[in-house]
């Protein structure tokens, strides 16, 4: 009981530790209107700000995400502050495509992100088959940034294993990828990047979720 409780608390306190970011995104982006909760599986406050300071800082001309949601949209409201850039989103569920789109819709934010249906396929790294979304869905010329952020765990065991090795050879010079929701599973991805791609930099940033920079593709 006593552990549970402690448990509880730590959490309730960890919550409350992201209103500061919270408040502190929506002055940085000035919403108009309320962003959905982000709660679960969309990305914590901190990393929101986190995203947006990256867009303002790197000024993006193509951000590629993995996954859709409330990141979609500080991604297009931090572009919309440069007056330039786009967001492209890989989804692999319709029915969450299509709420990202309702949301980009309402929150006036169409001109820059789209949400993109890529299904989970089969694709082939270093002569291993894994699934990961539909290549076709890429989008041609250099990527500037990517959000991996998908797909989700339900989705399959070491989906997201694929995102690094496929997207670092599309990146642009001085490319960022930023890495999402660390957990057991993505620590062991991780450990297999950094043994396969020992020349990328992995930087582990202090927030909520523990989310990674890596850097030096095609430097």
């Amino acid at each position: 009981m006593r552990r549970t409780l402690a448990r509880r608390f730590d959490e309730l306190e960890a919550d409350l530790a992201q209103m500061q970011p919270l408040l502190q995104l929506h002055g940085m982006l000035a919403t108009r209107r309320p962003l959905p909760q982000m709660t679960g599986y969309a990305i914590a406050p901190d990393f929101g700000v986190m995203l947006a300071q990256i867009v303002a800082d790197q000024r993006p001309e193509v951000i590629v995400e993995t996954g859709s949601g409330v990141s979609t949209l500080i991604l297009a409201y931090a572009l919309e502050k440069l007056g330039r850039g786009r967001v492209i989103a890989l989804e692999h569920d319709p029915a969450y495509a299509r709420r990202t789109r309702e949301e980009l819709d309402r929150h006036g934010l169409a001109a820059y992100a789209t949400v993109v249906d890529a299904p989970l396929e089969p694709v082939t790294v270093g002569g291993e088959t894994h699934r990961w979304y539909a290549l076709g869905a890429l989008p041609a010329g250099a990527i500037d940034l990517v959000v991996d952020d998908g797909p989700p765990r339900y989705a399959g065991t070491m989906l997201r294993y694929a995102s690094l090795p496929i997207l670092s050879k599309r990146m642009s010079r001085d490319g960022l990828f930023v890495l999402d929701v660390i957990g057991e599973e993505e620590r062991a991805i991780l450990e297999r990047w950094q043994r396969e791609l020992p020349e990328l930099r992995h930087e582990r940033l202090a927030t909520k979720k523990g989310n990674v920079l890596i850097r030096g593709c095609n430097e």
